[in-house]
């Protein structure tokens, strides 16, 4: 090897690590450049001592810059890797990382990191207005969201991570925005901070069969006896698995079985959710989210958009957002 064509070889190992756009156009790069690495380690047993040293550290080099591609050819397509430089390492986004869908990559970012340029990111629209809403913790946002559903959900969000009930005043509807922030504290063991006004902000018939009111009076004081017999109440309890036979207040058996596996802390119940895989893939999020961040049960999830979220929601535990 001429010490021309190895400084060469160097040259261009710095040029590929600098210019990240050449590689995501080329996934067969990394593939190419282990070959490389192979061949010339092949020619190592035929090269003269003093030429050894320059060749093996060319070979480490290319290794080096092979692992380097293989990174950046992991992250979620479309993002662009520089917008991702400035993102401290840590396992929380790593978390981020893992996420497939590149608006959903840069909205955990913003909300872990709570830095809002990430949303600036995104393209205009409803994601975009809940994401800034997120990372600056302003209600705001939620207002600029025209979709109903999406308001709903950007006012439940935002009102939770930003421990302020009192934004809920402004969801399409309040009390189901309300009874959200009441039983994720319960589910997350926080049913002590569940205060009488919260109830009593919930209209008298806030969830007609669902009775939020009384529902929410028994998750306070973490008393089944306050159910007044609502079936959608004692979910909220420990119950034997036989009670999902015939309760009448949740939409499905394997809704009820969900809560049967939060209440007993038990994700396998989770498993035997087998005739709506929805409900499966809510109850592992739910659980990750709730009771016991778990990665593994993330993986588990089928559904792309639902595995994303549990993604979004373990890398927000991680953070302490």
């Amino acid at each position: 090897m001429k010490n021309n064509d190895a400084y060469a070889a160097i040259r261009w190992i710095v040029f590929f690590i600098q210019s990240p756009e050449l590689v995501e156009g080329n996934p067969r790069l990394p593939a190419n450049l282990l070959a490389c690495s192979t061949t010339l380690v092949l020619r190592l047993c035929w090269m003269p001592m003093k030429k050894r040293f320059l060749a093996v550290a060319i070979v480490l080099a290319l290794l080096v810059l092979v692992g380097i591609l293989v990174r950046r050819s992991s992250q979620s397509p479309g993002i662009n890797v520089r917008d991702l430089e400035s993102v401290p390492e840590n396992p929380a986004s790593d978390i981020c990382r893992k996420v497939s869908q590149p608006e959903d990559v840069y909205y955990c970012m913003a909300v872990v990191h709570q830095d809002p340029t990430f949303c600036e990111k995104m393209d205009p629209g409803e994601d975009k207005n809940i994401c800034l809403a997120m990372a600056n913790k302003d209600p705001s946002f939620c207002q600029k969201v025209m979709d109903r559903e999406s308001k709903q959900m950007c006012y439940q969000e935002l009102s939770f991570k930003a421990d302020q009930i009192d934004y809920c005043a402004e969801a399409p509807d309040p009390d189901k925005c309300y009874f959200s922030f009441i039983h994720r504290l319960y589910w997350r063991g926080r049913f002590d901070e569940i205060q009488a006004e919260y109830c009593q902000k919930l209209s008298a018939d806030a969830g007609g069969n669902l009775a939020y009111r009384v529902t929410c009076g028994a998750l306070k004081d973490h008393d089944s006896a306050l159910c007044q017999g609502s079936g959608h109440c004692l979910s909220f309890f420990e119950q034997p698995l036989s009670f999902c036979e015939n309760n009448k207040f949740k939409s499905s058996k394997a809704d009820c079985l969900r809560d049967r596996a939060l209440t007993a802390e038990d994700s396998s119940i989770c498993d035997t959710i087998i005739d709506n895989n929805d409900v499966q893939d809510n109850c592992y999020t739910s659980y990750s989210a709730h009771i016991s961040p778990n990665l593994s049960l993330c993986e588990k999830v089928s559904n792309e958009m639902t595995k994303n979220m549990c993604y979004i929601e373990y890398a927000i535990n991680l953070s302490g957002e």
